[in-house]
């Protein structure tokens, strides 16, 4: 499980859910086109906000990203993440 800050809201994320699908289930607007980390539509900043706080991508992403981005559309988390 995962606990997401935004700046207008708290939530969890469900086992097994992206990123993307959470913010969409909770009503928070992001854009995005492939789903797959082709693109880079939905790149957002974020920070880590404890040691314990994972991200995995079932494939490694084609977009190139800065230690301090993530890709929504196709990453799931572990511990707890602010999008910034």
């Amino acid at each position: 499980m995962a606990w997401i800050i935004t700046k207008d809201s708290q939530f969890y994320l469900h086992d097994n859910e992206t990123l993307l699908a959470g913010l969409q289930r909770v009503g928070v607007v992001a854009d995005f086109e492939c789903r797959q980390g082709y693109c880079g539509t939905c790149k957002k900043k974020f920070k880590a906000m404890n040691e314990q706080t994972q991200l995995h991508y079932p494939s490694p992403p084609l977009v190139m990203l800065n230690d301090d981005e993530i890709l929504p559309c196709c990453c799931y988390v572990k511990g707890v993440l602010a999008l910034i």
